[in-house]
C-alpha cells in the first residue's frame, strides 16, 4: 500500500532567538496558541512586522515557538520579491549567506544581518516513518497527488526528527503552482 502524505501550506513566519524575542516582546513570554504537528512546537498569538529594505512591509506576521538559537524569517518568493529582498531557497536552520530585514514588535525593533530564506519544499518524516517508507534523511523524491503522475513536485528534501509529523511542506507560491492547498494528499513516486 502506497503511504498517503498530506500537505501543508506554509506561509510567512517568525522563529525568533531569545534575544531578539527579548527585544521585540520585553519581558513578555511567548505563549502558545495551538500546536503544530511536529511534537514541542507551537504558533504562537505574538506577531511581528516584517520590514524590507524598500520599506514595504508585511504586518502581523506570526511567530512559531518554541526560540531558537538563531532567529528565521521564512517567506514565499513573491513575499522576498515584494520585499525588496534577494532571498535564497534554503532548508531551515540554513542561515549563511542569507537576507536580512527589520522586524519590529511591540517592545523593540531588530536589524537582522541575515536569516530571511524561502523554504526549499520538504517532506517532514518520523523516524519510524522513514524506515517503513525506505526514506534517508536529505534524500530528494518526487511527490504526485493520487492518480494525477503529471502533476510532479520534484526536488522535495526529507526531513527526519523524532518530532516531525509526515507532511509536506510547500510555501503558498509552490502549493498555488501546483494547484495543492492544506489537507491535500500526496504520495511518493
Amino acid at each position: 500500500m502506497v503511504p498517503i502524505i498530506s500537505v501543508h501550506v506554509q506561509y510567512r513566519h517568525v522563529h525568533l532567538s531569545s534575544s531578539d524575542r527579548e527585544a521585540l516582546f520585553g519581558t513578555q513570554t511567548l505563549q502558545k496558541l495551538s500546536e503544530v504537528p511536529h511534537r514541542g512546537q507551537h504558533v504562537c498569538p505574538q506577531t511581528v512586522t516584517v520590514v524590507g529594505p524598500n520599506a514595504v512591509q508585511f504586518e502581523r506576521v506570526r511567530v512559531l515557538g518554541p526560540t531558537r538559537d538563531s532567529t528565521q524569517v521564512e517567506l514565499s518568493p513573491t513575499e522576498a520579491f515584494a520585499l525588496g529582498l534577494d532571498v535564497p531557497v534554503r532548508l531551515s536552520g540554513d542561515l549563511n549567506r542569507t537576507a536580512g530585514c527589520t522586524l519590529v514588535g511591540p517592545e523593540g525593533s531588530v536589524q537582522l544581518k541575515s536569516g530571511v530564506i524561502i523554504p526549499a519544499r520538504h517532506l517532514h518524516c518520523s523516524e519510524r516513518d522513514a524506515a517503513q517508507l525506505g526514506l534517508t534523511h536529505h534524500q530528494l523524491v518526487t511527490v504526485a497527488p493520487p492518480g494525477r503522475p503529471n502533476d510532479r513536485v520534484e526536488l522535495v528534501t526529507v526531513r527526519i526528527h523524532p518530532t516531525f509529523a509526515l507532511r509536506l511542506h510547500l510555501t503558498y507560491d509552490e502549493a498555488s503552482e501546483f494547484w495543492l492547498e492544506t489537507g491535500d494528499q500526496v504520495v511518493i513516486l
